[in-house]
């Protein structure tokens, strides 16, 4: 527990780092005007580590934390960035962006072969777009 508030403690001082830094110019003193569903750092701090671990719906998120989804979709967006730049500052954010082969085997150098699972598919398209539109608003109708 005491581990859990230490980073809650960094990430409310990142999150206020990234507020300030990501701000519009308004004519209102920071803290000021209508205040977050999401009340303390901590609480912050486990949405987006439920969000990160179980990948809920926004739905089921919403419903967690007393939030509509378009709210939790927001608050999604704010807070992985905050989280990441927390993670970063206590030298605990897992390297996980391998850009290239090379950097993948120095990476893993027991794995000897790299398989991907992937199927090409032929799409149907439209041969000309008068009959897609045509087929849209038929469909529109319906």
């Amino acid at each position: 527990m005491e581990e859990l508030k230490n980073l809650a403690a960094e990430f409310s001082a990142c999150y206020l780092i990234y507020r300030k830094k990501n701000r519009k110019d308004h004519e209102r003193q920071m803290g000021a005007g209508q205040k977050g569903f999401i009340p303390t750092p901590l609480d912050k701090l486990l949405f987006i580590l439920l969000y990160l671990k179980c990948y809920p719906t926004y739905d089921l998120q919403g419903l967690l934390f007393g939030l509509d989804r378009t709210r939790v979709c927001r608050w999604v967006k704010i807070l992985l960035p905050v989280l990441e730049m927390t993670l970063g500052r206590e030298c605990v954010l897992p390297a996980r962006q391998i850009r290239s082969a090379e950097e993948f085997f120095r990476a893993f150098p027991g794995v000897k072969d790299v398989f991907i699972d992937g199927t090409e598919r032929p799409v149907q398209k439209p041969k000309n777009l008068t009959s897609f539109a045509q087929a849209y608003k038929i469909l529109k109708m319906a």
